[in-house]
């Protein structure tokens, strides 16, 4: 746990660590409460999927910009105000009328949450350079520390009170107060304003295989999110304040691998790793399946163990590739991401719709077994 020790005895590190556990706060605040505005606006599984897909083409489009802010406002400027705009960008969802306007709030929603999620890793990136150190997989244990708290005990709170906007502006007052204080440590860091070779020289090649991985790995981890409470309503059946328990569940998982990460790809390399975490998480997704309570449950954190080095490892080989500046490696990780989460939602939906929400995990645990075989192809060259 030498992770925890760095940063947790120097702000430098925490601060851009705890950036981290407020994505993942305010992301399990609006995952906790799809349930219940699906039954607000009276929309099914297919619709749902449609939703999320607008979230995520929003992200999407939006990277093109979102690196480019690397530039103009440095990383860590990039970073504070993005988690402003991605935080009360949820007010939008939760206030949602219709349908359409729930479309459109999401759609806002996934411009903030790209605008964020790059200047955030590409800060992360700048930070492990100039400090020599392994932190990228410890700063996203921050995340999985959010999504257990946020999943846990909002998950309850809203099974129990179901009052989405006391809830979510308590949230808010305190990680925009705690980030307006750590801001000092991180506001001022700049990226690399230029690639490292000449224009028509960049050698993107190395990276595709990489955001091919990126692409269904990162499908799987925003489904399990996106889905997981209603897997547990109406697959797995159980009360209402346990829907949110498999997310965190998958979040402790999450966390324990993260900030045991960064001393085993140092261990094992990266590719290694990755071939195990993936493995791992093939697994688990086979206990998931058998739709026995207490297995399922055990599942998920297996599952959250599995995922918990692919995000960090990922961005890692992205912004370390010879000739590509980190902040193009990691937007080209976050587009082939999005290409996952721009499919995924809507065929999980679909299949959902059309056959069974158990047969979305199905299709799931396929991504991950295609992310083990684009794995073992690097291992083999």
């Amino acid at each position: 746990m030498l992770s925890l020790k760095i940063f947790f005895t120097e702000k430098k590190y925490f601060a851009p660590a705890f950036m981290y556990t407020c994505f993942a706060l305010v992301f399990s605040t609006w995952i906790v409460y799809i349930p219940f505005i699906a039954h607000k606006l009276q929309i099914g599984e297919a619709r749902i999927g449609t939703a999320l897909f607008f979230g995520s083409l929003g992200s999407f489009l939006t990277i093109p910009l979102s690196n480019r802010l690397t530039i103009i406002l440095g990383v860590g400027r990039q970073a504070f105000w993005g988690f402003i705009l991605y935080a009360t960008s949820l007010f939008g969802i939760f206030s949602a009328p219709g349908y359409y306007w729930l479309l459109a709030a999401l759609f806002y929603y996934g411009m903030c949450s790209s605008i964020f999620a790059i200047g955030l890793n590409s800060l992360v990136a700048e930070v492990e350079k100039r400090a020599g150190k392994y932190i990228m997989t410890g700063t996203h244990g921050f995340w999985s520390i959010g999504g257990m708290i946020g999943a846990s005990l909002g998950g309850y709170l809203a099974g129990r009170f179901n009052m989405p906007f006391v809830h979510l502006g308590v949230v808010l007052v305190i990680l925009i107060s705690a980030n307006l204080y750590l801001r000092k440590e991180y506001i001022n860091i700049k990226g690399e304003a230029k690639t490292r070779k000449e224009k028509g020289s960049i050698p993107w090649k190395p990276i595709l295989l990489i955001a091919m991985i990126a692409m269904v790995m990162m499908a799987s981890e925003g489904a399990i999110a996106d889905w997981s409470s209603l897997y547990m309503k109406e697959v797995v059946i159980v009360r209402a304040e346990l829907w949110g328990l498999a997310y965190a569940l998958f979040a402790v998982g999450m966390a324990i691998g993260r900030f045991m990460g960064d001393a085993m790809s140092l261990r094992f390399g990266s590719w290694r790793l990755l071939s195990m975490a993936v493995l791992t998480s093939i697994v688990g997704f086979a206990l998931v399946l058998s739709t026995v309570g207490v297995i399922v449950f055990c599942g998920f954190l297996i599952i959250g163990l599995g995922f918990s080095v692919v995000v960090p490892e990922i961005y890692r080989l992205a912004s370390n590739v010879d000739g590509i500046r980190p902040a193009d490696g990691i937007s080209m990780i976050a587009a082939s991401s999005n290409i996952g989460f721009l499919t995924g939602p809507v065929i999980l939906g679909f299949v959902a719709e059309l056959y069974s929400l158990y047969a979305s995990f199905l299709v799931l645990t396929g991504f991950v077994v295609i992310a083990f075989v684009l794995v073992s192809l690097k291992k083999r060259r």
